[in-house]
């Protein structure tokens, strides 16, 4: 029989503070990212392949979430919550620009986790998919459509801007679309090393030396 539940609970949405999160809501996350990170296709993915993976009973997914896009969507929002927090934390104590994009570079390299949530995150922004169309409806009613990575990028940027590093005449929304776009580049090498035949490690350099020199203010005066 089940057990009716405060209907507060149904109201997760993956901005929740950590501490806020239930136990078992927290597998069900850490049950989309194992699948994720296993190159499951979440258009095709199932409320039962995420509870079996989670270690819990099907109908307890649903005390917490309506549908199985509820739970893939607040399991790739807590992900990039958690990934905004801790690489915020790390930048603040960079000394500049470009300190701070080799450093996004390392995570992206390193942590496999967290590359693949991204890429999935961007994907699904983009997608009329129902997941993609749940994610980008979450985050209106959420108030986020200035998503909090996006911001961290702008104020990255600005912060360059400031500091005399980046050039001041382009506007930081070209700049915040031309950076993404070498920040994606990199991770497709990571990924997929095959396709442009050079390693992460070895486009790297060439990526941030392109940053230098096409936005830096030096290259630029």
């Amino acid at each position: 029989m089940r057990v009716e539940v405060n209907m507060e609970m149904r109201k997760i949405t993956g901005f929740e503070p950590k501490e806020q999160i239930p136990d078992k809501v927290r597998q069900l996350y850490q049950g989309v990212m194992e699948l994720i990170l296993e190159g499951a296709d979440i258009r095709t993915l199932k409320v039962s392949d995420i509870t079996s993976k989670a270690g819990i009973g099907k109908g307890t997914a649903y005390d917490y979430f309506d549908t199985r896009e509820e739970i893939i969507v607040s399991a790739i929002l807590h992900v990039m919550v958690c990934i905004q927090e801790e690489v915020s934390a790390e930048l603040a104590r960079r000394t500049g620009f470009f300190d701070q994009m080799e450093y996004l570079l390392e995570v992206l390299e390193e942590k496999m986790a967290e590359r693949e949530c991204f890429l999935r995150f961007i994907h699904l922004l983009t997608e009329t998919s129902i997941c993609g169309l749940k994610l980008q409806e979450r985050i209106r009613e959420a108030g986020q459509e200035d998503y909090t990575l996006v911001t961290m990028l702008r104020n990255m940027i600005r912060e360059g801007m400031e500091r005399g590093e980046l050039r001041t005449d382009l506007p930081i929304g070209y700049l915040c679309y031309a950076v993404s776009s070498q920040i994606v580049c990199f991770m497709a090498s990571v990924s997929f090393p095959d396709i442009g035949q050079i390693t992460a490690g070895e486009l790297k350099p060439y990526i941030l030396s392109q940053m230098r020199e096409s936005y830096g203010c030096r290259a630029w005066k």
